[in-house]
């Protein structure tokens, strides 16, 4: 029984160092075969070292706000993708569970109920609303 537990905790040790191994690969090789920049040949008035803009000057000040409406449709779309990803594991795993099929049922009723309740809470709030 030990030695199976310890040969589970070996597959995983050798599985992390390889993958610890293989990101200092990736990094080792990126920094002696990507191209180097030639500072000198660098155009006046072009940044090339600001972040995502491929040496373009940026217009406009990157400190803008956004309107709160994205934030809440962005928090709703991420509350309903866990609840789809809960219902999928209750799904695959309820024909395990025959012998109590009326309290499983009523479980996953109850969750979808307090989802609803939500939902039409947002629905009346018109968080739903697109601008």
């Amino acid at each position: 029984m030990a030695a199976f537990i310890l040969q589970q905790y070996l597959s995983a040790f050798i599985l992390f160092n390889l993958g610890v191994i293989t990101v200092i690969i990736f990094v080792l090789l990126n920094k002696f075969l990507a191209p180097k920049r030639d500072e000198s040949k660098q155009i006046e008035g072009l940044s090339a070292f600001i972040a995502y803009e491929c040496g373009e000057v940026p217009i406009g000040d990157a400190q803008t706000r956004f309107n709160f409406q994205y934030y809440v449709f962005a928090l709703i779309f991420v509350i309903f993708d866990v609840v789809t990803s809960f219902l999928l594991a209750w799904a695959l795993s309820v024909r395990y569970l025959v012998e109590s099929y009326e309290q499983i049922m009523g479980f996953a009723g109850a969750f979808l109920g307090v989802l609803l309740i939500g939902f039409l809470y947002w629905w009346k709030r018109d968080a739903l609303r697109w601008m």
